[in-house]
């Protein structure tokens, strides 16, 4: 008899682990990053460009899951990204007391500086990444609440996964010029860098955009809405601006109980909500004339709850054709192929929402491009927001502890703005939770505390500066080890060694009420005097912390 064949050679380690992560499901991101916590080897896996086009490839005819939303509502309990995953998810999202969310659309979100703030901009951040960019306004711009809409410019892309390339951006706001109301957009390139020509008509009457973002037909015309229900049609080739009349007021609509979405065809659409019915219209030509209006289909809602009467639609996501509703005190999210629906969080404040679409991966590292602008750093008073309870709020502590070894981790790999960044969401987190003076905080403060020294140290390392400290002198690094690598003087980040101070000095506080506390105390005093050496007022550490 013939010899049996030899068994196929074994698969490396890594390919296996790797095949197998490839199937993780892409409506469940959280699994892709607690799988990414693992160990280095699976981070790198993970995290690699090829490994993303290989994902995205993989589940190429699904599409895009909804990572969750961004949203205009006051109440400090609510995180600044609003997750709809099953398990707990999160992105670092731009802190919307200073920046309003205003669009978001092929792996990029647009927001517009807070309207207090002397000098307004955009911001452009990418989810997946975590890049950031700033956009100067339009020089024209004189209003309160324009409107924005972000796309990408790449040809041939399928923007599935096309972040990082070439993009556009259209402003469009409203006011008065010459004792006449003006409706003006224009048009920004990321490859130039500048503002095209400013188009304007002269309307009736002043609109304002502040309860609805933009929806792209195809790949040159936007379309925005207005607070008083007015729709704009603006031409990327041609730049012209044009007013469409709504769809027809057979169901008693108010102004506010529709949004802009894209119909079945991929044409321009509106959804709204009448009692416990989706009516679900879009604009069609016929037989040569202007497009006028048609009925596409009646969603009853019933099927799914009591008969209620469903309030405004308030978003539409852009690539997985669903749309979120609020039914009394909750909020759903409609997909509208399958007509099934599920219920996101039990919050009835939101008057915009932002879905982020798209294929999460996690990433190597925070990018944060030149040209950011860094909004303010949040402080206790600010962390403290206080707000209502949610069921959110048992997965976001979770998701602080997913957070916080993830910069633990990421120590190790000096990436200091990164664990930075994580410390701070997960402060954020437990602060909004606990209080800010809890003793459960105590450890968040001084690890975000210690990040911002160590990343201060770095760029002032960088920079050649020294410390004025005799060479072998013994500094204090995240995790309280003796180092003896240069430190910064006066001329380091001034912002980061500022909050570094009142983080340390929160920790201090915290734990001088414990007395068991000796190594927390020893440690946080190290990192203090560090601070107070860089800046040659070690009087203050004495009087104001020591009590000298």
């Amino acid at each position: 008899m013939a010899a049996p064949p030899p068994p196929p050679p074994a698969l490396p380690d890594d390919v296996v682990v790797e095949e197998i992560l490839l199937r993780l499901p892409p409506d469940d991101p959280g699994c892709l990053f607690r799988a990414s916590l693992v160990c280095k080897a699976w981070r790198n896996a993970v995290s690699h460009p090829r490994f993303r086009r290989r994902y995205i490839g993989l589940h190429r005819h699904r599409a895009p899951p909804v990572l969750g939303f961004l949203h205009d509502w006051e109440d400090g309990g609510i995180p600044d990204f609003f997750p709809t995953t099953a398990s707990p998810f999160s992105l670092a999202a731009p802190d919307r007391r200073f920046w309003r969310p205003v669009d978001c659309r092929h792996g990029r979100a647009l927001f517009l500086s807070d309207r207090r703030q002397e000098t307004q901009e955009l911001l452009l951040w990418e989810p997946i990444t975590g890049a950031r960019r700033g956009i100067p306004v339009p020089a024209a711009f004189r209003c309160q609440w324009p409107a924005a809409a972000v796309f990408c410019t790449a040809d041939w892309c399928d923007h599935r996964d096309c972040a990082g390339g070439p993009f556009g951006v259209v402003f469009l706001f409203a006011g008065e010029q010459d004792r006449h109301v003006v409706t003006s957009a224009c048009l920004y390139s990321s490859e130039t860098g500048t503002w095209g020509k400013l188009n304007s008509r002269q309307d009736e009457f002043t609109m304002e955009f502040q309860n609805h973002s933009s929806v792209l037909v195809g790949r040159s015309l936007l379309y925005f809405l207005s607070d008083g229900g007015t729709i704009l049609e603006y031409n990327l080739d041609s730049g012209v601006l044009a007013v469409l009349d709504r769809p027809p007021d057979d169901y008693g609509r108010g102004r506010q109980r529709f949004n802009l979405m894209l119909a079945e065809d991929g044409g321009l659409g509106v959804a709204e909500a009448i009692d416990f019915q989706l009516i679900l219209w879009k604009r069609e030509a016929s037989d040569g004339t202007d497009a006028r209006w048609v009925l596409s289909r009646i969603v009853d809602m019933d099927s799914f709850f009591d008969p209620v009467t469903l309030a405004p639609v308030l978003g539409f996501a852009e690539g997985a054709n669903a749309i979120f509703v609020k039914i009394i005190y909750s909020l759903f999210m409609v997909e509208l192929q399958s007509e099934q629906a599920k219920i996101v969080c039990s919050s009835p404040g939101f008057c915009n929402l932002i879905p982020v679409v798209g294929f999460y991966t996690p990433h190597s590292r925070l990018q944060v491009p030149g040209g950011e602008h860094h909004s303010p750093a949040p402080w206790l008073k600010q962390l403290g927001r206080g707000g209502q309870q949610g069921v959110w709020e048992e997965k976001s502590l979770e998701w602080a502890q997913v957070l916080f070894d993830e910069g633990c981790m990421a120590i190790n790999e000096k990436d200091l703005a990164y664990t930075a960044d994580c410390f701070r969401h997960v402060l954020e987190i437990r602060v909004r939770h606990y209080g800010g003076l809890a003793p459960e905080c105590a450890n968040t403060f001084y690890h975000y505390g210690g990040a911002l020294l160590c990343k201060a140290r770095e760029a002032a390392n960088r920079s050649g500066n020294v410390s004025k400290r005799a060479p072998n002198e013994e500094g204090t690094n995240l995790r309280g080890k003796g180092q003896t690598d240069g430190n910064m003087t006066g001329d380091g980040d001034d912002s980061d060694l500022d909050l570094a101070w009142k983080m340390l000095n929160t920790a201090r506080v915290i734990v001088a009420k414990s007395p068991e506390k000796t190594m927390e105390k020893v440690n946080i005093l190290n990192a203090l005097a560090e601070i107070s050496m860089t800046r040659d007022n070690l009087s203050y550490l004495s009087y104001h912390v020591l009590g000298w």
